[in-house]
């Protein structure tokens, strides 16, 4: 029995280092500055629409973005400047890569906050799964649903 529970502890305790190992990668990997360099969409619908993400921004004016990632405090921003954009300028977010939830397995969470770092939504955020991430590129992915159609948003990185 005391062996039993034994393996059962080191088992909990060695999935805890992974996840925590794999934190530890990706925030050295994301740290730094990144270019958005495309977004593309996956769906079965044949109709056109005007996707929205993170907080009204249209995709076509996130394409060819520059992000910053500071991993040392878990802060960045995003510049929006596209003659596609509406809101230009820059927008601050704290960011991190949480455990497992929903079955994502490795995600982003984004909270968008003003230059005093106070959240600007009321402390809710957006989750991005981390699809892909090494050394120069990074994909994220999103789902969303939109007239009852799934669409797979990815948002291909590269760094700078």
């Amino acid at each position: 029995m005391k062996i039993l529970r034994f393996i059962l502890l080191l088992a909990i305790v060695s999935s805890c280092g992974t996840a925590n190992k794999f934190t530890r990668a990706a925030k050295i990997s994301m740290n730094g500055v990144w270019i958005l360099k495309d977004i593309t969409y996956e769906t079965n619908s044949r109709a056109t629409y005007n996707i929205t993400i993170l907080d009204n921004i249209s995709l076509s004016c996130l394409e060819d973005t520059i992000w910053e990632f500071i991993a040392n405090n878990n802060t960045g921003s995003y510049s929006l400047s596209g003659s596609t954009c509406s809101n230009k300028g820059v927008f601050n977010f704290i960011w991190s890569i949480p455990k497992e939830l929903y079955g994502y397995t490795h995600s982003v969470l984004l909270k968008p906050v003003d230059n005093k770092m106070k959240s600007t939504i009321n402390n809710k955020g957006y989750r991005m799964q981390l699809y892909d991430l090494d050394s120069i590129n990074m994909i994220w992915s999103y789902d969303m649903i939109v007239d009852g159609q799934k669409f797979t948003i990815k948002m291909n990185f590269e760094k700078q």
